[in-house]
């Protein structure tokens, strides 16, 4: 957790009782583990400490001593204070020493808010101290006026925090401070979720106020909790406030590619042995399987300029195929030395040529606006600022024109998958798709575009002759042909027709065709082999795939679910339960029936577990945060309190549940939804009548 430079000093006071002393143990042990020294010289936070001062002179030699006042410009400087207090008749607060006497604060007493100054007034630029002391909040007025005689260029580039601990006639928080920082930190290593390797200050306020909430609650007290006295950039990061939550975010693939790639826990699951490896010669079923579909992409991304669709009924690993086709790709995952082995063992005409895809996105709650600026950004092209201001949309689109009509002559790939799950799939085709193919010259020839009437494309955007190409792979859900789903779904097959009339020579390729069977039995196969289960026979193992195949139909989302529940069962007994069985031929909806009524061996309530899992189909962009918005909106689906949710979130993730969900990164957070949109959809309808969901996973839902 240690991130960069830093000095933590501490002044603790003393007063004879060992109780206290011992509480002042407990919130060092906190502090120094929060602001922890790091691992090599000039990391973490270098620990400087004033123990038992018995009167004013030994702190005013510290804070020579100590060389606070000359802190360093880029040191991250933080000052922890706790002691017993006062406020004189003057609004000034003292620290009290061994030797002070209560009548003559001026002379004996400690001045607080010298020690805060000494930091406030360093050449450090950012700077937090902490006051735990009697009436802490006492040393507002004296410091806003203290503050008004720092440099006016200050705070210009840094930030200065100052916190206290208590109110007005208050007393020192003794262990209960240390429980509170304690119960902060351990809420922002988790439930937080903050992704940044700093807080704000208004982050670490907050949860300090949520820890004493729970405090108070827990000891039936009524402590009003920390707040700032000054502060400054409230949702600017500061290093003086190291994320005891960030853990680095390991980056398979470079960032134009990140949206659609594999992401590392995926691809660390398939190198696993126990995932189905048979031997280390063996790639795994991610890099191997689906050989057909596979292949037919690598030769679209080596052959010339076109689009091709990747279409399907939900679940039939329309993202996954093209989720490993952009992987592949990435210059820096094939260049990675845990990965190698396997990309060397992957059949050879399955594997596209490194860099043969440009930029890769998803369209998951994106309009035209946040599409065409995905694209575009990723693409190194800039906004049009010529446009008209309130036409940004043009104003990429004419960025995008000026991309394609100069530079070198190259062919450039843009994947776009989950077309089906933006907000306005219609206007994406219409204002970012087509404007693309046509800025390109269209896909193997602009006579092979048909641009819509309506369409949002200046005439001068269709060049006689393109500089760059273009190869656009998209992802789309689409009902199977010939079902009894798609006779009566007009959605789903529109968005696919609206396809193919915008880009008529375009190629269709499908993942639900009839040898999604075997890729399924394969894949459940794969999932099987090498688990703790009841066997380990391979022959058993195919045996068991083979008995599951013919009840998940086309979706490999129900493989997933019903390997999974085999796997957790232990024995092979659960195949000739002719109830499982039947739950199976129920679809996504009988597994997860299934699941959830054995929730309760682990510690959760039925109906608290489905809440917390139904608020996450609820969440817009990519997913819902959890700190303090999971549990309400749950609370509120259940229109009832969830005590301890923080608790049954955690057992619901580490659980058998948790395979319904996903996470992801969103304005520095780590939110959660549904791993799969048809999961979505099932949730936010529930309760609900159950017939029809197999007919989802044929793609009518």
């Amino acid at each position: 957790m240690t991130t960069g430079s830093g000095s933590l000093v501490i002044v603790t006071v003393e007063d004879g009782d060992p109780e206290f002393t011992k509480a002042i143990e407990e919130q060092l042990s906190v502090v120094t583990g929060w602001w922890q020294a790091g691992p090599a010289p000039g990391e973490g936070f270098v620990q400087t400490v004033l123990r038992s001062p018995e009167e004013r002179h030994d702190v005013e030699r510290f804070l020579h001593t100590s060389g606070i006042r000359e802190a360093a410009e880029d040191e991250a400087l933080v000052v922890y204070i706790t002691s017993h207090g006062a406020v004189g008749n003057s609004r000034r607060h003292f620290l009290l020493l061994p030797g002070t006497d209560t009548d003559r604060l001026l002379a004996t007493g400690m001045p607080t808010n010298e020690v805060v100054v000494a930091a406030l007034d360093s050449r450090a630029r950012h700077v937090l101290v902490i006051v735990n002391a009697c009436e802490a909040e006492g040393i507002d007025v004296e410091l806003r006026a203290l503050a008004g005689d720092l440099a006016r260029g200050r705070t210009a580039g840094g930030t200065l925090n100052v916190v206290a601990t208590t109110a007005a006639r208050s007393p020192v928080m003794g262990r209960e401070f240390a429980v509170i920082l304690r119960m902060a930190f351990e809420w922002l290593q988790e439930a937080a979720g903050i992704t940044r390797p700093h807080l704000s200050i208004s982050e670490f306020v907050q949860a300090l106020e949520q820890a004493t909430e729970r405090l108070n609650e827990q000891r039936d007290l009524s402590l009003a909790g920390p707040r700032p006295v000054l502060q400054a950039k409230l949702s600017a990061p500061a290093p003086t406030l190291p994320n005891p939550g960030y853990r680095p975010k390991r980056q398979v693939v470079t960032q134009a590619r990140a949206e659609v790639a594999a992401t590392p826990e995926e691809l660390e699951y398939w190198l696993d042995r126990a995932s189905g490896r048979a031997s280390s010669d063996d790639p795994g079923w991610y890099f191997s399987g689906r050989q057909q579909l596979n292949l037919q992409l690598t030769r679209f991304l080596g052959g010339p300029a076109g689009v091709l669709i990747v279409t399907g009924t939900a679940a039939s690993g329309k993202s996954a195929v093209l989720a490993r086709a952009v992987t592949l790709s990435d210059s820096a995952f094939r260049a990675s030395p845990r990965y190698a082995a396997a990309v060397s063992k992957t059949p050879a005409d399955s594997v596209p040529d490194e860099g043969s895809i440009h930029v890769a996105v998803s369209a998951r709650n994106r309009g035209p606006l946040s599409l065409i600026e995905a694209i575009g950004s990723q693409l190194g092209c800039e906004q049009d600022r010529s446009q008209p201001a309130a036409d940004a949309v043009r104003q990429w689109q004419e960025g995008l024109r000026a991309f394609f009509t100069t530079g070198q002559e190259d062919t450039v790939t843009v994947v776009v998958d989950g077309l089906d799950e933006s907000p306005d799939p219609a206007a994406c085709i219409r204002d970012v798709l087509v404007p693309l193919t046509a800025y390109a010259g269209g896909p193997a020839g602009q006579d092979k575009i048909s641009i819509p009437a309506q369409a949002a494309i200046p005439m001068q955007a269709v060049p006689p002759t393109a500089h760059r190409s273009l190869r656009l792979l998209l992802g789309v859900r689409s009902s199977r042909p010939g079902t009894p789903e798609a006779a009566g779904a007009t959605g789903l097959r529109g968005l696919l027709q609206e396809l193919r009339i915008a880009f008529p020579a375009a190629h269709v390729v499908r993942t639900d065709g009839e040898e999604v069977k075997a890729d399924i039995t394969a894949y459940v196969a794969a999932l099987l082999a090498g688990a703790a289960w009841g066997t380990d026979d391979p022959l058993l193992v195919i045996s068991a795939a083979e008995s599951v195949a013919p009840h998940v139909g086309r979706s490999f989302l129900d493989a997933r679910l019903a390997a999974e529940q085999l796997r957790r069962s232990e024995t092979v007994a659960l195949l000739s339960e002719p109830l499982w069985l039947s739950q199976l031929d129920r679809g996504t909806v009988g597994l997860f029936e299934e699941d959830l009524e054995q929730v309760t061996d682990e510690g959760l309530n039925r109906e608290e577990a489905l809440a917390l899992l139904r608020a996450t189909a609820f969440g817009l962009g990519r997913g819902i945060p959890w700190a303090q918005v999971w549990p309400a909106v749950a609370e509120g689906l259940l229109q009832a309190r969830i005590d301890h949710a923080d608790e049954k979130i955690r057992r619901l993730l580490g659980g058998r549940l948790a395979g319904y969900l996903t996470h992801d990164t969103e304005d520095d957070r780590v939110v959660y939804r549904p791993a799969h949109e048809q999961l979505g959809a099932m949730l936010r309808r529930w309760p609900q009548s159950p017939q029809d969901m197999r007919g989802q996973a044929d793609g009518s839902g």
